[in-house]
């Protein structure tokens, strides 16, 4: 957990999003009281718990709802397979995370039709308890012409990004559209967490390093076209 902190003080990082079986130690199974010490000690180094993901085991585990209220973080889970998570398994958790004041976001890609199916689940329960987050994949989406389709589908639910590269990976994406996703999300007001993960496990000595040292976060929009967003008057 030092290690963490230390790297987003180099790397002006504002915040964590934890992974369920990670070395930090935070899962379900956790005390409660640890969990509430965990947050005090990220928080007071300057990088608060902006997520928790897990499995759907993990995000249905009667104990993943208080979690997320110590926490004070939602949980965000990532389907297993193709075939995404039953809807009446999130409609069947949501009371749970809207007891304990918390939230379940349920992890989506670029498609805006899967997006849009998710939101008619997401509006059928108690207001609060469910959202939506958005993992982008620039090396495996062309995103740049679904950005706005995206956003338009997830609407007000939209709680979490989770860029897939960036950081010591972020010159390989230029041109994949990560400037004109940063630029509508600006347009669009979010103002959720933007959270960084190498796009698969071979970076991740790449990664250790890269924030090992001093300097910016790197989104890899630095070289985006100008000419895409018009921003008028009105």
């Amino acid at each position: 957990m030092d290690e963490l902190l230390a790297a987003c003080r180099r790397r002006g990082l504002a915040g964590i999003e934890l992974v369920a079986g990670h070395a930090h130690g935070v899962d379900t199974a956790v005390d409660p009281a640890e969990l509430g010490a965990v947050r005090q000690r990220l928080e007071a180094g300057g990088a608060p718990v902006v997520a928790f993901r897990t499995t759907p085991a993990g995000a249905f585990h009667p104990n993943a709802a208080r979690l997320s209220a110590v926490l004070g973080a939602p949980v965000v889970v990532s389907p297993e397979g193709e075939n995404g998570i039953p809807a009446d398994a999130l409609l069947s958790a949501a009371p749970a995370y809207e007891a304990e004041g918390a939230m379940l976001l349920v992890a989506h890609g670029s498609e805006p039709d899967d997006v849009g199916r998710l939101r008619r689940v997401i509006e059928h329960a108690p207001a609060g308890a469910l959202g939506l987050a958005w993992e982008v994949d620039p090396a495996a989406d062309s995103i740049t012409a679904r950005i706005a389709a995206v956003l338009r589908a997830a609407g007000p639910h939209l709680r979490h990004i989770r860029l897939l590269g960036g950081g010591p990976e972020s010159a390989q994406h230029e041109g994949r559209g990560i400037g004109p996703l940063m630029a509508r999300l600006a347009l669009a007001g979010y103002d959720g967490p933007l959270a960084l993960a190498p796009s698969t496990p071979r970076y991740h000595t790449a990664w250790s390093l890269w924030l090992g040292r001093g300097g910016g976060w790197g989104c890899g929009s630095k070289a985006a076209d100008p000419s895409l967003v018009r921003l008028d008057r009105s």
